[in-house]
């Protein structure tokens, strides 16, 4: 067998294997990575619900799977249908929807296969789709690719599987990368080897049956740190008398909370010493912080065993849950620290220390550091106004 056959032999049991591992968690069956859908034990009996929300899934995908192996090789009957962006950008979409399905619903993998490899898949895709119903320029290609990834998010949120407040903080990468992969797809839209099935069933299969191995290889467990300070105009022994008593935390009005952030709402300590627990009530849930360190008007510092959610998504539905609020940002130990100032003033300073599960982990971070300031800034502005107001 020539190598172009066992391409498509490789690439079609990929795509297969995908199928076939979204099958197994929503029937409930738990296996291992290549096999899930072997010797496993039940989550949950495969019910009525399982395999009508199976059914539906391969009404939908196995069709569109199908048509864009079609619509690849360009033999589809169709043609004149599909002669437009809309479509192009539509089959982008489906192709995209299926590696969004795998990555995060099965292999529950937020990383560069899904941030950076998708978007641009489904440019290309979109591009190359639309240059063989009609000569494309690059304007039409950047346009195409981009409507892809556009339409993607709209059918993520129509189908419950994200919502609005993670498409728009992946957008500013998701985009770029798409419109990347158009001009990419626009540059080799002759290639002959593009009207061959196996190209798309390589974007299909293969990518996102690649997520265990990203994580093989790259490992992100880096922690990072997060500080933010303000002056109070308070000596440090009230200063810190206040940060030991309870506080009450008005409404936040930053967009960026309102949207649906976690934010804090109330805290207290119970006990002292190096045996106090902290608690901060969250939107989302209860922070739950053990001190660590109790160094009197100096260093407050606290371990993190109980984390809230971190945001609560935009959806219309009434409530949707998807892999990436389940640890994938996690505070690990927070700390108050207090600086006396010449002029009988405090710094006080706030400190988290906390992991993410994203990559790439530098974009994330971008958000994660300006979410926690934030978070920061609620805190210790309301401990200023405290300890200020017994002057």
């Amino acid at each position: 067998m020539t190598a172009r056959r066992w391409l498509v032999v490789f690439a079609l049991a990929a795509a297969v294997h995908n199928a076939l591992r979204a099958g197994a968690v929503i029937l409930g069956v738990k296996g291992n990575w290549f096999f899930p859908y072997l010797g496993g034990r039940a989550r949950r009996p495969p019910d009525i619900a399982g395999w009508a929300e199976l059914a539906v899934i391969a009404t939908v995908l196995a069709p569109a799977f199908l048509l864009g192996v079609h619509f690849w090789r360009r033999t589809t009957p169709l043609g004149p249908i599909l002669r437009s962006s809309l479509w192009a950008a539509l089959s982008g979409a489906l192709l995209g929807l299926l590696g969004v399905a795998v990555l995060t619903q099965v292999s529950a993998s937020y990383g560069y296969m899904l941030f950076v490899s998708l978007p641009f898949a489904v440019g290309l895709h979109a591009a190359v789709a639309l240059s063989w119903q009609k000569p494309i320029t690059k304007s039409d290609a950047l346009l195409v690719s981009s409507a892809a990834v556009l339409l993607l998010g709209a059918i993520l949120i129509a189908a419950a599987m994200e919502g609005l407040i993670c498409l728009v903080m992946a957008a500013p990468i998701a985009l770029p990368l798409a419109m990347l992969g158009g001009l990419f797809g626009y540059t080799i839209r002759h290639q002959p080897a593009l009207r061959s099935p196996a190209t798309f069933l390589l974007l299909a299969g293969l990518l996102p049956s690649s997520a265990p191995l990203e994580r093989a290889l790259i490992q992100n467990d880096e922690v990072f740190e997060t500080t933010s300070s303000i002056d109070i105009a308070s000596t440090p022994d009230r200063v810190w008398r206040t940060v030991l008593q309870p506080a009450k935390l008005r409404p936040p009005t930053d967009l960026i909370f309102r949207a649906g952030i976690a934010y804090p709402r109330e805290s207290h300590i119970e006990g002292s010493g190096p045996t106090a627990i902290r608690y901060c009530d969250f939107s989302t849930g209860k922070l739950v912080e053990p001190v660590l360190l109790w160094e009197e008007e100096r260093r407050l510092r606290f371990s993190v065993v109980s984390n809230p959610f971190p945001l609560e998504e935009w959806t219309p539905y009434a409530h949707i849950h998807p892999p990436h609020l389940d640890g994938f940002l996690v505070s690990r130990q927070g700390e108050f620290r207090l600086q006396p100032l010449p002029n009988g003033g405090t710094r006080l300073s706030a400190t988290t220390w906390y992991q993410h599960h994203l990559a790439p982990s530098r974009y994330w971070l971008l958000w994660s550091d300006k979410i926690i300031h934030q978070v920061h800034g609620m805190v210790l502005e309301n401990i200023r106004e405290r300890a200020e107001a017994k002057n």
